[in-house]
C-alpha cells in the first residue's frame, strides 16, 4: 500500500543562517520506458496530443493508460496540446490562463497559485551529485560519505582531481574531507572499471541555485558576477574530469526524478546523494539569509517540471489535455503518478516514503534544502549551451571565465549595477 507523508513546511532557508559494489552509474540502465481536490477530471477524451520531456513522460504515460487514453507524443512543445516541460514555458508555448478555467484554478489553488499563470507545477526532486552508496564506502570508508557531503570547495575539487589520476593508475592516495584525512584504496576494487569522476549531467540549470541565493534579492551584474565564476568552475572541473561515457562515470548530476525515468526505480536504490558545490568564497555573499556553508553543504530542491495547455488548440483538443491535468492533480492515481513514478514532492507537500530514496529525500527536505530557481525552458536552454560551449577547452583563461559569466548574466536577466554617487 502506498504510505504518504504530507508536510507541515518544508525545511526553512533560516537553517542556513550563521551560527563494494557494481560502478554506480554503471549499474543502471535505462528502462523501458490521497488527498483530492474536491472537483474530479471529466472523462478523457481517447487521444491526447502531447510533449514531454524525458524525465516527466512517464507521468502521463501513466495517465493513458489509467484512463485508456492514446498518446501522440510529439517533438515540438509549441504544436502539443498538453506541453510537460522541465522549466517554465516562457515564451516557447502558448499556455492557457488556467484562473480562466473552472477546474484548473481549483488544481491551481491546490498548488497555491491565486493569480494569473500558464503553467502547472509539477512538484519538486532532491537535486545534486548521485553516486552508488557501496561504491562511495568501499572508497572512503563508513563516513566518507557525510565527509564527502560536508567538504569545502578547496576539499572537494582536490578530492576529484586526486580521484581521476587515482582512477587513470590506483595507488594511496590521502584526500582532506571535511577536515579529516581518508586514503583511498591501493588498487581498484574488481567490479570497478570508472574512466572518469563525472559524465554529463542530465540537469544544469538547478546547479545556479546557490549561485542566485549568494546574490540575494539584488541580482545584478555586481551580485551575481562572483557566484557565477564559482559555477564556471564547478563546471570546468567537471568537463577536466569527464569519464569516457555515462557507464564508467562515478558521479552524475542531476534531479531524482531525471533518474527514476532513465534507470527505473529498483535500479537507483542504493544511490547516495551529494551536494553540488560551487567555488564560493564569502566575499560572494550579498545575503545575511544563506552563508557560506550551507550553500556548499545542502542539496537543491529542484523544480521538476511544469506543465501548460495551449491556448491555440480547439476546445476537444483543451478539454484532452485538461483531462490529463486534472488527473494528475486531483485523482490518487495521479498523485501516485506524481509521489512515486517521478518521485516528486507534490506542489501541495505530500510525497511517498515507500523506496529508501523517497525516505531520504523526505528527511533531507525536513533537514535543510537550497530552494530550487525557477527559469524558462529558454533560459535553461541557453545555460546548457553555455556550458557545454567550454567541453572541448583545453586550458581555461581569464578570457573565457570572463565570456561564460558575462553570457551567464545575460540569460538570467542580470540588471547592470547602479552606479555609486561620489
Amino acid at each position: 500500500m502506498q504510505k504518504m507523508i504530507r508536510f507541515a513546511a518544508l525545511a526553512l532557508p533560516a537553517l542556513l543562517l550563521a551560527g563494494c559494489a557494481a560502478n554506480p552509474l554503471e549499474m543502471l540502465q535505462p528502462a523501458e520506458n490521497t488527498a483530492t481536490v474536491e472537483t474530479a477530471a471529466a472523462p478523457a477524451p481517447q487521444t491526447l496530443n502531447v510533449y514531454a520531456t524525458e524525465a516527466l513522460l512517464p507521468a502521463v504515460q501513466a495517465y493513458a493508460a489509467a484512463q485508456q487514453v492514446t498518446l501522440n507524443v510529439t517533438d515540438d512543445p509549441a504544436g502539443a496540446d498538453l506541453a510537460l516541460l522541465d522549466n517554465t514555458p516562457g515564451d516557447l508555448v502558448q499556455g492557457m490562463d488556467v484562473m480562466s478555467d473552472t477546474l484548473l484554478s481549483a488544481a491551481a489553488g491546490r498548488a497555491g497559485i491565486t493569480e494569473s499563470a500558464t503553467a502547472l507545477p509539477l512538484g519538486r526532486s532532491l537535486y545534486g551529485y548521485w553516486a552508488n552508496g557501496s561504491m562511495i564506502t568501499a572508497l572512503l570508508g563508513e563516513d566518507g560519505l557525510t565527509a564527502l557531503q560536508n567538504a569545502s570547495w578547496d576539499e572537494w575539487s582536490d578530492f576529484v582531481e586526486t580521484l581521476q589520476a587515482w582512477l587513470e593508475e590506483p595507488e594511496a592516495a590521502t584526500v582532506t574531507l571535511n577536515g579529516s584525512d581518508y586514503t583511498l584504496p591501493e588498487t581498484k576494487p574488481d567490479t570497478l572499471n570508472a574512466t572518469g569522476v563525472f559524465s554529463e549531467p542530465m540537469n544544469r540549470t538547478a546547479g545556479y541555485t546557490a549561485a542566485m541565493l549568494a546574490a540575494g534579492s539584488e541580482r545584478n551584474e555586481d551580485t551575481l558576477t562572483g557566484p557565477l565564476n564559482g559555477v564556471y568552475s564547478a563546471v570546468t572541473l567537471e568537463w577536466d574530469n569527464l569519464a569516457e561515457s555515462d557507464e564508467t562515470a562515478l558521479f552524475r548530476r542531476a534531479t531524482l526524478t531525471d533518474l527514476l525515468s532513465a534507470y527505473g526505480s529498483d535500479a537507483c536504490q542504493s544511490l547516495v546523494l551529494i551536494p553540488f558545490k560551487c567555488n564560493l568564497t564569502e566575499s560572494d555573499l550579498s545575503t545575511e539569509e544563506y552563508n557560506l556553508t550551507g550553500l556548499l553543504n545542502y542539496p537543491v530542491l529542484a523544480d521538476a517540471g511544469y506543465l501548460t495547455i495551449s491556448s491555440g488548440s480547439d476546445e476537444t483538443a483543451q478539454k484532452a489535455a485538461k483531462s490529463a491535468a486534472l488527473w494528475l492533480y486531483s485523482s490518487g492515481e495521479g498523485e501516485t503518478a506524481l509521489t512515486e513514478t517521478l518521485g516528486v514532492i507534490t506542489p501541495w507537500n505530500t510525497a511517498s516514503d515507500t523506496t529508501t530514496l523517497g525516505s531520504m529525500q523526505i528527511e533531507q527536505a525536513g533537514t535543510g534544502i537550497l530552494p530550487g530557481i525557477t527559469v524558462t525552458q529558454a533560459q535553461a536552454d541557453a545555460l546548457v549551451a553555455n556550458e557545454e560551449a567550454l567541453k572541448d577547452s583545453e586550458s581555461h583563461t581569464t578570457a573565457e571565465r570572463k565570456a561564460f559569466t558575462e553570457a551567464a548574466l545575460e540569460i538570467l536577466g542580470a540588471t547592470e549595477a547602479a552606479e555609486t554617487e561620489e
